[in-house]
């Protein structure tokens, strides 16, 4: 059976599982006020001066400066208020979405480590994430991946963003990495980028690019906000197993001494029931085998969303057109992934991948 990876650096394979049984969920409703992220409809090379909105500003304060220009051209509020995501030898992004120059590592100059900036929603008014001691490393709690421009376009599909900042919020520095002479130069060294259709980590640390692509920024209002607007939907559950095995199932703890596909449901059923999802006996596992097409195992028409009620797709053809609203990446215990894989056997429309 085939796996479908995030990258080729796995370390864990995991199962994805399906729920067939409405749940229900306060529905989503507008907020206001709420600080807001963005990734720029502009891009430019490391070299941050050289961008036509940085002005005369070079480094961190150029990134400043695109941004503050970006939410100005959308006629966002308090445009002034905006930041780069970005880190470099001095400064890291955590202190500076605080206001504060400095390093996390010496608490951004303060007594205490800062920890009030967010929550976060996107230009469409969807949230990204909770206050940052929830968005970042260990916890990672992202509920839609980036995605949005400043007038809250989608920015093209696999789009990269200068970052230079880890999944702790702190200059990512390892081996050749760097933060692009302190966003002056645009050539081949490499400085770590996220990526917009990812969430958990890979928002801000998706490996590496070098200081002459043309890459995007992250521009994310600074300081606390207002709590974020009600988001959780009704639907079937969909979730992630929080343990992992080969691709022969009936090696798996949870697999009960079944085989195949009928392996697969029984680990999925068993994880459901131990964390107390309410009628475990109904979720299957999305795999395909020579004989089988996932789709075809499910009859759901409806909505299918993640424990914490982030919408994955809307309806079976929904699931299946290749772009989910968000990625299934919270597993059956609550926790938030990333750049792992799942086992499936399956084409992204539904059918087996032979």
């Amino acid at each position: 059976m085939n796996c479908r990876v995030d990258l080729p650096r796995l370390l864990v394979i995991v199962v994805l599982v399906l729920w067939v049984v409405d749940i229900s969920l306060a529905q989503a409703g507008p907020g206001g006020g709420n600080r807001v992220v963005f990734v720029t409809s502009v891009t430019g090379t490391g070299d941050l001066g050289s961008w036509p909105d940085a002005g005369m500003a070079t480094g961190l304060a150029a990134g400043d400066a695109i941004c503050q220009a970006r939410a100005t051209a959308a006629g966002l509020a308090n445009p002034s208020n905006f930041v780069a995501w970005i880190s470099d030898m001095n400064d890291d992004a955590y202190c500076r979405v605080h206001n504060f120059s400095g390093t996390k590592a010496a608490n951004c100059g303060q007594l205490e480590l800062p920890a009030a900036a967010g929550p976060w929603v996107r230009t469409d008014g969807f949230p990204f994430s909770e206050a940052i001691d929830q968005l970042l490393g260990p916890v990672g709690v992202v509920y839609s991946a980036l995605q949005f421009d400043e007038f809250g376009n989608l920015a093209p599909a696999f789009s990269r963003s200068f970052t230079a900042t880890s999944s702790n919020g702190e200059l990512n520095v390892s081996g050749d990495n760097t933060d692009c002479g302190q966003w002056m130069l645009d050539t081949l060294v490499l400085v770590a980028h996220g990526a917009v259709e990812k969430t958990t980590v890979s928002w801000t640390a998706f490996g590496t690019g070098v200081c002459s692509n043309m890459e995007h920024l992250i521009c994310m209002e600074t300081l606390p906000g207002p709590p974020l607007p009600a988001f959780a939907e009704t639907g079937r559950l969909a979730f992630v197993t929080s343990t992992s095995g080969s691709g022969m199932l009936s090696t798996w703890t949870d697999a009960g001494g079944n085989v195949g596909i009928a392996a697969g449901d029984t680990i999925c059923q068993t994880q459901a029931e131990a964390e107390g999802l309410e009628n475990p006996s109904s979720f299957k596992a999305w795999l395909s085998d020579d004989s089988t097409n996932a789709i075809d195992r499910f009859d759901n028409s409806g909505r299918w969303v993640r424990l914490d009620g982030v919408t994955v797709a809307e309806s079976k053809a929904d699931l299946t057109d290749g772009l989910l609203f968000s990625p299934i990446n919270v597993a059956v215990d609550g926790t938030y992934l990333s750049n792992y894989g799942a086992w499936t056997g399956t084409f992204s429309f539904g059918t087996k991948n032979g």
